[in-house]
């Protein structure tokens, strides 16, 4: 009986020894701006708050799909005077700013490096000169 009470005793202080795995909680991972990104979020300078880009975005496809791979999406700021862009690169593009031409709204960076048009027949992405993305007006029902 005193063996089985001291292997007991053991046991139980061997147990109390061991750390407890290390827990990820889900929502743990809130950016600088609280935005949580294992739920889809991340900042947007354009909407000034946490957004789901395929939500509040705008779908733009690869012009090339055999050159370009993944989507990007553009998100406007709520007066439309600012786009952001959201592109499968290592680095951001810079915010883009709203002008007029006679063809429609077009948003640029200073450099002029990137461009977004807004057309009558969709939209066009272009970077240095090159057309990266498209999108199509939705179907009118």
């Amino acid at each position: 009986m005193k063996k089985i009470l001291i292997c007991s005793l053991a046991g139980l202080l061997l147990g109390a020894c061991s750390s407890a795995p290390e827990q990820h909680l889900v929502g743990a991972d809130r950016d600088a701006h609280g935005c949580i990104a294992s739920a889809g979020y991340t900042w947007s300078e354009a909407q000034a708050s946490c957004v789901r880009v395929w939500e509040e975005g705008i779908r733009l496809d690869p012009a090339d799909a055999a050159r370009e791979t993944g989507a990007a999406y553009v998100v406007l700021s709520k007066d439309g005077t600012q786009a952001e862009l959201f592109v499968p690169v290592k680095t951001r593009p810079p915010l883009l700013t709203r002008a007029f031409t006679p063809d429609g709204p077009y948003w640029a960076d200073s450099q002029q490096a990137w461009l977004l048009k807004r057309l009558p027949q969709g939209w066009e992405c272009w970077h240095q000169g090159r057309l990266l993305y498209t999108a199509p007006n939705p179907q009118e029902n």
